[in-house]
């Protein structure tokens, strides 16, 4: 059996608290190790497979992923710009970036629901009305 056989133990770093970070960890890796779109690219859902705590931890963070890049669509910025964008939201819904996920989750399942795909991020959206996630 080759070392290439079996995925890698990788877990997502519990110490990000922002979506700079996040992003970071996403597409270049922390401190030397993988970034999750390599693992994702390489092994896809294997590398996290069997292991809940990181099946859901994974979940959650890939909405800030998923709103960066939707916002960098929605404005036709670049995915950079867009990463500045959604973390100057999460700052400024004072909450942490594991809730912050939550509202996304809610508000993109509100768009969903909808019929929408655009539409502002979750600090906006809370703002409007809408019932986001506590």
């Amino acid at each position: 059996v080759s070392p290439e056989a079996e995925p890698p133990k990788h877990s997502m770093s519990r110490a990000v608290k922002t979506v700079s970070d996040l992003w970071r960890e996403w597409t270049t890796g922390l401190q030397g190790g993988p970034s999750i779109t390599a693992l994702d690219n390489r092994w896809g859902s294997r590398w996290r497979a069997g292991r809940q705590a990181e099946v859901q931890w994974y979940s959650l963070r890939l909405e800030v992923i998923r709103e960066i890049r939707r916002v960098a669509g929605m404005r036709r910025t670049s995915e950079e710009t867009a990463v500045a964008f959604v973390a100057a939201e999460q700052r400024q819904s004072n909450c942490s970036l594991d809730l912050y996920c939550k509202r996304l989750r809610a508000n993109r399942k509100i768009r969903e629901a909808d019929g929408t795909g655009g539409g502002a991020s979750a600090g906006a959206e809370g703002r409007k009305g809408r019932r986001t996630a506590r």
